[in-house]
């Protein structure tokens, strides 16, 4: 009933706080606070191109009568910045309100303005926030089109998410999991019809260079002209998603994967075989974490002041049907951007796209042994790892298992014991 009763409380004081118009003078004094000014400040280069379409009398005669609309707008209140921030304050520590609100919450806090002159992907899911289509690559791989057939073969496509320092990662993967997934593609009823490590800009022109010669060898990488930082996640993410939708956007089920994860192949294609290409569903691993006030995933009040984050998954591992592609694209142009890409893409994007979030415990395991046991591996689809030699373990014990070097003693329900069949197909079943 508390809860209730604080969550509607917010939502009015949200409600008020957001018809408000705060004088622009208040914006202009505050424009570098909060994290999307923080995003292009420190990311100047990705933002280049957005921002020079300002800087003419055009967009200025049109910013100036976009003003003067608001001002004429009956449902707009011109008051203090100090009563605004009031206002904002009653929020803090209530429940999270829904997309929408963030959104608005955020364009008021902010001053953030709806970017004119880009393509709306999605008129129904309101102004362009980001301009998510003028992305470049400077490294790009084969489209995978024209590998998809019309057959009865499952398609899919593995994107994963690497640093570009990370060349004995990308290095191990190759000699390991992906070794095998093609192989397994090869023979089986899922065609793998294409693969890339996704990567940023280097911050110096050595590393640059070595991921040249890397992907002149391998011809693996889809580089991205982005700044490659932790806290630049999202726009990484977000330009993955751009790519495959003129890409690949036609595959069945596209996986997201960190390079720091082990994908026991075996189980991944058994999940792949079992799920509906035509679903408006992501399926991965719900993470259960408030929002964070100190350390690696600080998030302050003002760019989050409320006590939950919605229902999302562990980034590192998520599996999307190519159907979810476009919508998921359309919603990160009209969502202002969080730095955390997990929350971003499949807590505020899958929410305002319409799509269900479908969670196994099994999917993604963020701990195993340093030799994972053998039940680990008969159980898990994919799990972290925390060093290339572990992720290099993962793969001998994975081996191991299925060569019936080792063994899986499981405890039946009567107390009797059982080995596992290392050829058995386990069934992992989602939320509804």
């Amino acid at each position: 009933m508390v809860t209730v009763l604080r969550l509607r409380i917010g939502v009015l004081l949200l409600s008020f706080a957001i018809v408000v118009y705060v004088s622009l003078g208040a914006f202009q004094t505050d424009v570098t606070h909060g994290i999307h000014d923080a995003f292009i400040r420190n990311h100047s280069q990705f933002y280049v191109q957005p921002l020079n379409t300002y800087v003419n009398s055009t967009n200025i005669i049109r910013s100036v009568q976009n003003e003067q609309m608001w001002l004429s707008d009956p449902n707009f209140t011109v008051i203090q910045r100090e009563f605004y921030l009031y206002l904002a304050s009653r929020l803090r520590d209530t429940p999270y309100p829904g997309v929408e609100n963030f959104t608005r919450y955020v364009i008021a806090q902010s001053g953030l303005k709806p970017l004119t002159g880009v393509n709306k992907l999605r008129p129904d899911f309101g102004p362009v926030l980001n301009d998510v289509t003028f992305y470049r690559y400077p490294i790009a791989i084969q489209s995978c089109q024209s590998r998809i057939f019309s057959n009865n073969a499952t398609t899919l496509f593995v994107a994963i998410i690497s640093a570009p320092s990370y060349f004995h990662k990308r290095k191990i993967i190759r000699q390991t999991w992906l070794r095998d997934l093609k192989m397994r593609s090869d023979l089986g009823s899922v065609n793998l019809v294409g693969y890339a490590f996704v990567v940023g800009l280097p911050e110096n022109e050595e590393i640059q260079k070595q991921i040249e010669e890397e992907n002149e060898t391998y011809r693996d990488i889809l580089q991205i002209e982005m700044i490659d930082h932790y806290y630049n996640l999202t726009v990484k993410v977000v330009g993955l998603l751009n790519w495959m939708n003129d890409y690949c956007s036609q595959v069945d089920f596209v996986l997201k994967i960190d390079d720091d994860v082990y994908v026991n192949t075996k189980n991944f294609l058994t999940v792949v075989r079992s799920l509906n290409a035509s679903e408006q569903s992501i399926y991965g691993s719900i993470v259960d974490s408030p929002p964070l006030r100190e350390g690696k995933w600080y998030i302050s009040w003002d760019d989050w002041p409320w006590s939950n984050y919605p229902m999302y998954f562990s980034g590192a591992a998520v599996i999307l049907p190519g159907c979810t592609i476009a919508p998921l694209l359309a919603a990160a142009q009209t969502i202002p951007y969080l730095p955390f890409d997990d929350t971003f893409l499949t807590g505020l994007c899958t929410s305002k796209a319409g799509i269900k979030v479908r969670d196994s415990y099994w999917l993604f395991v963020a701990w195993v042994e340093d030799v994972p046991n053998p039940c680990d591996v008969y159980t898990t689809v994919t799990w972290l790892t925390v060093s290339v030699e572990h992720l290099n373990r993962s793969h001998w014990a994975t081996k191991d298992f299925y060569e019936n070097l080792t063994q899986c003693i499981l405890e039946e329900s009567d107390g009797t014991n059982r080995t596992a069949d290392p050829m058995e197909d386990l069934v992992f079943s989602f939320s509804v």
